[in-house]
């Protein structure tokens, strides 16, 4: 399916069809914390069996879902009087994507990547939750800004109905900014939560507890 722009912007030259989201509505944040603590009152000489269970918040990446909404627009500029607009339909599909630099992402060097580059970047190493644990199936599929990109590193969330690739623009990505996470926008599609959204998406975070890590947004709406 051909990729119409974002906004056509009347300035003589064409920009890519990917562009950055501008608008956003912040919903609910939640983080896993133990419901409770295991306890057993014993006495002096006895010696218990107990199997124990538990889990923990990974600090390694944080999900996205959500709805989209966006207009195809004609005008001399962002702040200009529309000449016209198209109202887009997320049923047409398109992707969101996440990069954790505010700018520096060649799109026009779209490539496919492994999530070893994920490991190093964010310095990940052999944890648990690593990325090479993490994007365990090398068959994402995306078509961005008119790049094809074949069998790069990525995995399903949630009930499986959206699958998060990432996606990098040169041979060895070695900084955030040469690493984009993206999902196709499925409208309806099974969210994580029972719900159904437009799209659901892993990217990951500074592991240091009590970090923070800021994801700029991407939009391309076919």
């Amino acid at each position: 399916m051909r990729k119409i722009l974002l906004a056509l912007l009347l300035v003589g030259s064409l920009a890519f069809a990917i562009q950055p989201a501008e608008g956003w509505n912040v919903g609910s944040i939640g983080k896993y914390s133990p419901t409770g603590n295991a306890n057993v009152t014993t006495e002096g000489g006895n010696v218990t069996n107990l199997n124990l269970s538990g889990n923990i918040s990974t600090e390694k990446w944080a999900g996205y879902w959500g709805n989209v909404t966006g207009r195809i627009l004609l005008t001399p500029g962002p702040a200009s009087q529309l000449f016209y607009s198209w109202a887009w339909d997320s049923s047409r599909g398109g992707e969101v994507c996440a990069i954790a630099a505010s700018s520096g992402f060649d799109w026009s060097a779209l490539q496919s990547t492994t999530a070893a580059y994920v490991d190093s970047i964010w310095g990940f190493g052999a944890a648990t939750d690593n990325a090479t644990n993490t994007y365990t199936a090398n068959t994402c599929d995306l078509t961005i800004a008119g790049i094809a990109v074949t069998n790069t590193a990525g995995n399903t969330t949630g009930v499986g109905g959206f699958e998060s690739c990432v996606v990098a623009d040169q041979a060895a990505p070695a900084a955030k900014q040469d690493l984009a996470f993206c999902v196709k926008i499925d409208q309806n599609g099974n969210l994580f939560n029972g719900q159904t959204g437009d799209y659901e998406l892993l990217a990951p975070t500074n592991m240091t507890a009590g970090a923070y890590e800021t994801h700029y947004f991407w939009l391309e709406l076919d």
